[in-house]
């Protein structure tokens, strides 16, 4: 994308607006306010009022990294200063600031995804950077919205520090929220079956089947990914160099490499909609699909989950390619 297309002033300050402050993202409601002595695990202190959290809303999860007030009581309350990104968009800013010319280039910019810049901000010898979103105009312009967020020195550090923490809560609102809000849609598609309700509830195998059934519904979808990624990312396939193909990493990395190298933006490119229409098509006609539609995602373990996927993939398990995905 053009820089020549990106307006506005990265360094002015946000536009007062009349209209009352807009909502953010989220659609959790703690039983209990946030403090910094009782900060909740999808969420880590930068430093000062600055925060990077998971959070979500309308079926999608988000990684916002947002300045917050703290009332009388101590209590903290996000404010407008910040950006909430998606998961890849996150990523790919982490990176982006590892390789950022912070101290060698005063008016160095960087745009990220088509979704943000990050402009610098450096003075002294102190690295300083400002990130502010996109938004694409219906004549394929880009303007940067009035919403911005700037961070300094250690808050860079403690960011790139925060990306195990932030990652493993990302895994698990995947899909124990955006998964889960897609699976109820498409159970809402299919009328209740009359014949099965006499099911026993209280049997437990109906809960370890469709666990065992959406692991290797996402594994099928994931091993799909990560061959497709082996490929086009490949560094000497790219460069077009057809000789020695043995010393090719799609062909010499192990199925431990590639899961390494490929498995977060493969997760990121998983098609939910999809997934779920066809987790819920394999199992609509078993009886305990709506008893366990919403414990599926409340109790199970996302880490052990995630866990399963990589050692299926690494096994190269028999029936990783499920037939749903063949109906």
């Amino acid at each position: 994308m053009s820089l020549a297309k990106v307006s506005g002033n990265s360094k002015r300050k946000s536009e007062k607006h009349g209209q009352a402050v807009k909502k953010l993202c989220s659609n959790e409601r703690t039983e209990h306010e946030i403090s910094l002595s009782s900060l909740p695990k999808n969420m880590v202190h930068l430093g000062e009022g600055l925060f990077v959290a998971v959070n979500t809303f309308q079926k999608e999860t988000r990684v916002h990294i947002r300045v917050y007030s703290t009332d009388d009581n101590g209590f903290l309350h996000p404010t407008k200063e910040g950006v909430s990104l998606k998961p890849e968009v996150w990523s790919s800013v982490l990176s982006s600031l590892r390789t950022f010319p912070a101290l060698t280039e005063p008016d160095a910019v960087t745009v990220v995804k088509k979704d943000v810049c990050i402009f610098n901000q450096t003075g002294n010898s102190q690295m300083c950077v400002s990130l502010q979103r996109l938004f694409q105009r219906k004549d394929n312009s880009f303007h940067l919205v009035p919403e911005r967020v700037i961070l300094r020195g250690v808050q860079i550090e403690r960011l790139w520090d925060s990306y195990n923490r932030i990652f493993t809560c990302v895994k698990s609102s995947l899909l124990a929220y955006t998964l889960k809000e897609r699976v109820n849609f498409e159970i809402r598609k299919y009328p209740v079956d009359e014949n099965l309700d006499g099911w026993d509830a209280d049997t437990p195998q109906g809960f370890e089947e469709l666990r065992d059934s959406l692991c290797k519904c996402l594994l099928d979808f994931i091993s799909r990914k990560i061959s497709v990624l082996s490929k086009s990312e490949c560094i000497d396939c790219k460069q077009g160099f057809l000789f020695n193909m043995d010393v090719h990493d799609c062909v010499s990395f192990s199925k431990k490499q590639n899961f390494d190298a490929y498995f977060e933006k493969a997760l990121y490119n998983v098609e939910w909609d999809v997934l779920a229409a066809k987790f819920v098509k394999l199992n609509i006609h078993r009886p305990f699909l709506r008893w366990f539609q919403d414990d599926l995602f409340t109790e199970m373990d996302t880490v052990k989950f995630f866990s399963k996927i990589e050692e299926m993939y690494l096994n190269e398990t028999p029936d990783v390619s499920l037939s749903c995905f063949d109906l």
